[in-house]
């Protein structure tokens, strides 16, 4: 991992999700880039041209300090973390994902909720379409986490071949930190009645997954959502990946179910996968 993207907005979530990603940074030696996206002042035909003009100089004064701001506290936290900072004019999710391809970003990290309705719906709205269009993984930061190990990956899984070859795809992060995958199959359809077809669960995954620290479980629920969250209340986790395919987890990344999971889940960090990401390294 050398080159890690951090979004923020400067609120307090995205303060954190930038305090992990530099954490992070630090164990791997990548360099954290700081990107904050504004917008142009609405235009209005009964205001001057130059009136716009200078309230877009004063949001982009106000901003490119606020980004200075920003990265002196994290570099005094952080002292050995390269840091730089990126400020454009934009919609928020096409920047981000066009300066991830622009500097070849291993990951994108950012915030997932905000502290309000409104937040909360226009940060869910981002988080969500920077997961479907980035040609790299998403590691989302919930309001409450803090980064101090990864012992414990839970791998989420429908059990088909795509999902669980994806796992490769983090084995060599999971190795930076000795950390243990478990994979989680959620039986929603009652698939699975005997503990001959959870061996032969977890025999399937070891097969194609060449990790020597893997488990497999089964959480029984008729919410794969809701599997997910009580499979993760009873065995707590430092992170949880998801694989996303066209053909079987869209709706586990793409709706209203991911930001209301990161809020119950407050200090669980979701990794977004998509078939096409590179391994995270």
């Amino acid at each position: 991992m050398e080159t890690i993207l951090c979004p923020t907005d400067f609120s307090k979530n995205a303060s954190n999700a930038a305090a992990y990603a530099c954490a992070l940074g630090e164990k791997f030696k990548a360099r954290i880039i700081l990107l904050h996206v504004y917008e142009s002042p609405a235009v209005m035909t009964e205001v001057e041209f130059t009136m716009i003009r200078d309230a877009e100089a004063m949001i982009k004064e106000g901003a490119a300090k606020q980004l200075e701001a920003l990265k002196l506290k994290l570099s005094k936290k952080f002292p050995k973390v390269s840091l730089e900072t990126t400020l454009v004019m934009g919609a928020g999710y096409d920047e981000i994902i066009s300066l991830a391809a622009k500097v070849n970003a291993d990951v994108i990290i950012m915030g997932t909720t905000g502290t309000n309705k409104m937040e909360r719906l226009l940060m869910g709205s981002t988080t969500s379409r920077v997961i479907s269009k980035a040609g790299c993984p998403v590691l989302c930061i919930p309001r409450e986490a803090r980064f101090n190990d990864i012992k414990r990956i839970v791998f989420a899984t429908d059990l088909h071949e795509d999902n669980i070859s994806s796992a490769m795809m983090i084995t060599p992060f999971a190795m930076k930190f000795g950390a243990e995958i478990i994979f989680v199959f959620v039986d929603d359809k009652h698939l699975v009645h005997a503990d001959e077809d959870i061996n032969k669960m977890t025999q399937k995954i070891r097969k194609q997954v060449k990790y020597p620290k893997i488990s497999g479980f089964i959480s029984k629920n008729t919410s794969v959502m809701k599997g997910i969250e009580y499979f993760l209340k009873k065995y707590p986790a430092d992170m949880l990946t998801m694989f996303t395919h066209h053909k079987h987890f869209p709706q586990l990344l793409f709706n209203q179910s991911l930001t209301k999971m990161m809020a119950h889940q407050a200090h669980i960090p979701l990794l977004a996968l998509k078939y096409d990401d590179r391994p995270v390294v």
